[in-house]
């Protein structure tokens, strides 16, 4: 009977009662499903935010370090360590390599941290190092110091650990001659270009001597003489493209108290004539082969000069620019 009855009934009714029965499960799902979403957003905004954090993270790290620099650096260190021969490059010294090579790495790092921290006010002043991260703000002080003092008793503690006394007095004396003298210098005297020469030409003594090598041995005093006269030519040449940026910042550069370029181009020529005796100075020695003084000393040192002299007939940025790539 009840059967039958409800076979009578209007259809009205039970589209109304299927509406009542299963349109409260559509809006359940449908909120879940929403609330999925929002959450699924949620979640990849804030992965997101934290990729951009890291990789700003990254990058700070990578200015203050100046990561370009060090690396060049430390390819100057691994570099002193291969000329030490066959014994430097068996697997028993890979060990004292690494150890060498992420030291000076670390001490280069900290040096450079702690110049910024110096020079932030400097670094305003200057096209080429406004956007610097302590001069943007997007790190403070404190924290570049203490990045600067760890990275620093790290590559200490490395070399240290890893290699020899030497080694180790070199490459924390080195963040001392930088941070320190060389930065101290750089708005009171011309002479900073030449002690920061000397804490450019210390990294690959260092690499030679943490293979085994003495600081008296003439391939020490080669490599070092070669990349001391090496960055004038380039660094001279620097200046020049950038001498209204350093007057500027207040920094006592050759360039900046050259307006007519005289000195510059004279000592471009002159470093440049130093260097290329050092291929000839070392086949003499019998440390290096002739081949060396051929294409070292002829080829390649001959072509920076003709560069130089382009330089010095005319004073352009552009010629500037090519003594600097060139050396």
């Amino acid at each position: 009977g009840a059967t039958t009855a409800a076979q009578h009934l209007p259809n009205q009714y039970f589209n109304r009662a299927s509406f009542s029965t299963t349109a409260p499960d559509d809006d359940t799902a449908e909120r879940t499903t929403d609330k999925a979403t929002s959450e699924d957003l949620a979640a990849k905004t804030d992965t997101q935010q934290q990729q951009q954090q890291q990789q700003s993270n990254a990058t700070i790290l990578r200015e203050l370090s100046k990561a370009r620099l060090s690396a060049l650096v430390v390819c100057t260190t691994a570099l002193g360590f291969a000329s030490a021969g066959p014994t430097a490059l068996s697997l028993t010294s890979i060990p004292t390599f690494a150890a060498a090579s992420i030291g000076t790495a670390l001490c280069a790092s900290s040096a450079a941290t702690f110049n910024q921290v110096i020079e932030v006010e400097r670094d305003r002043q200057m096209k080429r190092t406004s956007n610097r991260p302590l001069v943007t703000g997007a790190v403070s002080k404190e924290m570049a110091m203490g990045l600067g003092c760890l990275t620093g008793a790290s590559g200490g503690l490395m070399l240290g650990l890893g290699t020899d006394p030497v080694t180790t007095v070199l490459g924390v004396g080195n963040i001392a001659l930088y941070a320190g003298l060389y930065t101290h210098l750089k708005p009171r005297s011309e002479i900073n270009t030449w002690v920061g020469a000397v804490v450019g030409a210390l990294p690959p003594v260092m690499g030679w001597t943490a293979a085994g090598g003495s600081l008296m041995d003439a391939e020490a005093v080669l490599l070092g003489s070669t990349l001391f006269l090496w960055q004038f030519p380039h660094f001279f040449a620097l200046n020049w493209m950038y001498r209204a940026d350093y007057k500027r910042g207040g920094f006592a550069m050759v360039a900046v108290n050259d307006p007519d370029g005289d000195r510059t181009a004279g000592l471009i020529k002159r470093y440049g004539l130093y260097l290329a005796s050092v291929p000839f100075v070392s086949t003499a020695l019998e440390v290096t082969s002739p081949m060396f003084a051929v294409d070292g000393g002829i080829l390649l040192n001959g072509y920076a000069l003709y560069v130089a002299s382009k330089f010095d007939k005319e004073r352009t940025n552009a010629n500037a620019r090519k003594v600097f790539l060139t050396s």
